[in-house]
């Protein structure tokens, strides 16, 4: 990874927390871990890189006035500046942090999705409406082959996940670990247009909590009750974007939210991971249905009996 790029997201980095004169910014960038080959900053450069940014990543790096002691700040266009915005800005950080790897053995990290080498490939024949062959391995252990009209992909719990439809025009959503072996048929079939409205992300996983849509359970509004300090957690890292705080009890012993998603299985999965910090109040159904997947857990732990009906 070059200098320039490391450049963009080690500025990026410092003028979000405080604005900078051009000498702080050439100073810091002297002594900055990024610039491993120590290269000084040019004004004229500065000028170039900072015009990058705002092509490249829709963020402007502007210069205050006299009373601001020309400072420069970031201002984010509201409308380019989205998720892919971020995305990009967290691939960056991480393409420098493989360089700092090289020097440094102080970081965890956990092990990155399975198979990722065929996301450019599937990327590429969603663009250009190519259909894809793969040999696929089910959850059951049987092997088949497979052609899908790839739609979307999809990142989740680290794994990455392509979704499009088969030959009958029915929906599937794979995940790349369970293929092994993927081809291109250059030849364009488009989608048709009423599976192209519906295969988009917005449309498609609204109101999903994961990966898993299960049409035949509506969306609904959970209330749920969160006790301290799970709460803390879950406001840093919401259990879904629809979370909503809704209450508080009085010497904070709990809170309560509210979300609009689809009750499916992950997503009670979810709930169950963080134990009894977690309780639903609404609606009823989902309440009892809870209470009985708690009840079968005891019984499976006394009994060493699967009861979960699969």
């Amino acid at each position: 990874m070059n200098n320039r790029v490391k450049f963009y997201s080690w500025l990026i980095t410092q003028l979000s927390r405080r604005p900078m004169t051009f000498a702080e910014i050439a100073d810091a960038w002297m002594d900055a871990t990024a610039n491993v080959f120590r290269e000084e900053l040019p004004l004229r450069t500065f000028h170039r890189y900072r015009k990058c940014i705002e092509s490249q990543l829709g963020i402007m790096v502007e210069c205050g006035g006299k009373a601001d002691g020309y400072r420069y700040y970031l201002k984010k266009d509201p409308v380019e500046c989205d998720e892919i915005t971020e995305w990009m800005l967290s691939a960056l950080r991480l393409a420098s942090l493989h360089d700092m790897l090289q020097y440094h053995s102080k970081v965890m990290l956990e092990s990155p999705p399975h198979n990722s080498e065929y996301l450019e490939d599937i990327l590429s024949a969603i663009d250009k409406q190519y259909l894809l062959k793969f040999h696929y391995a089910t959850p059951f252990g049987v092997e088949k082959d497979f052609a899908l009209l790839p739609a979307f992909v999809r990142l989740f719990k680290q794994r990455w996940y392509v979704i499009g439809v088969n030959e009958k025009e029915e929906v599937r959503c794979l995940p790349f670990d369970r293929i092994t072996f993927m081809e291109t048929v250059c030849k364009k079939h488009p989608l048709p247009a009423k599976i192209k409205r519906q295969l988009n992300p917005e449309n498609y996983f609204d109101g999903c909590f994961g990966i898993m849509r299960m049409e035949e359970e509506p969306i609904e509004k959970v209330r749920i009750r969160v006790f301290y300090p799970e709460y803390n957690y879950i406001e840093e890292v919401p259990l879904h974007d629809s979370q909503e705080k809704v209450g508080e009890y009085a010497d904070g012993a709990y809170r309560e939210y509210t979300l609009r998603v689809r009750p499916t299985r992950d997503f009670l999965q979810e709930l169950l991971w963080h134990g009894r910090n977690i309780m639903v109040l609404k609606p009823e159904n989902l309440r009892q249905k809870m209470i009985a997947i708690l009840k079968d857990m005891t019984k499976s732990y006394e009994t060493g009996e699967c009861l979960n009906g699969e």
